[in-house]
Order: C-alpha cells, then structure tokens, then sequence
C-alpha cells in the first residue's frame, strides 16, 4: 500500500468510534417557547417620525429634481443656440 491510499484509508477510517450528538430533551419546547414570544412593536411616535422623515426626503429629491431638469434644459437651449442648432434644419456647406 502506497503512501496515497494509506491517506486515503485513514481518512475514511478517522469518523470511526464517533458518537452521534446528544439531543437536549426540552429543545423542541424551548423553539416553540422562543417562536410563541411576544413580538415588541415600536412606538407610534416613533413610526410617525419616520414615516414623515420619508416623505420629507421624498418631496426634497422630487424638488431638486424638478429644479436641476429645468436647469439643463435651458443650459441645454443656450448650448444649441451658440453652436446654431435651433430652428435650422438645414445645413449650409458655403
């Protein structure tokens, strides 16, 4: 026997005289005291607060939005307008 299948034979031979694990007798009624729990519930005060933290957060992106958009639509217009993009549909090669 070669040193490679003395490997593996020890290997297949070292979970040998192992015991299985030993089960505590009161788990099972310790996991349906811990899921039976009473669920905690935030504060009311607390729930609103957030709620209107988010609506704040909200309306200011909505703002910013709106604001910078308009902003680059006209830096947009000016942008055409120095390089004569605006109500010439033709191009004059002369």
């Amino acid at each position: 026997m070669n040193a490679k299948e003395k490997w593996i034979q020890d290997t297949e031979n070292s979970l040998n005289g192992l015991k299985p694990a030993e089960v505590n007798p009161y788990l099972y009624s310790k996991i349906l005291n811990r899921l039976s729990a009473k669920v905690e519930v935030a504060p009311s005060k607390l729930v609103w607060a957030a709620a209107a933290s988010f609506l704040a957060l909200i309306l200011l992106n909505v703002f910013v939005f709106r604001t910078s958009a308009s902003k680059n639509n006209s830096e947009l217009q000016i942008l055409a307008q120095h390089y004569h993009l605006l109500n010439d549909n033709t191009i004059n090669y002369n």
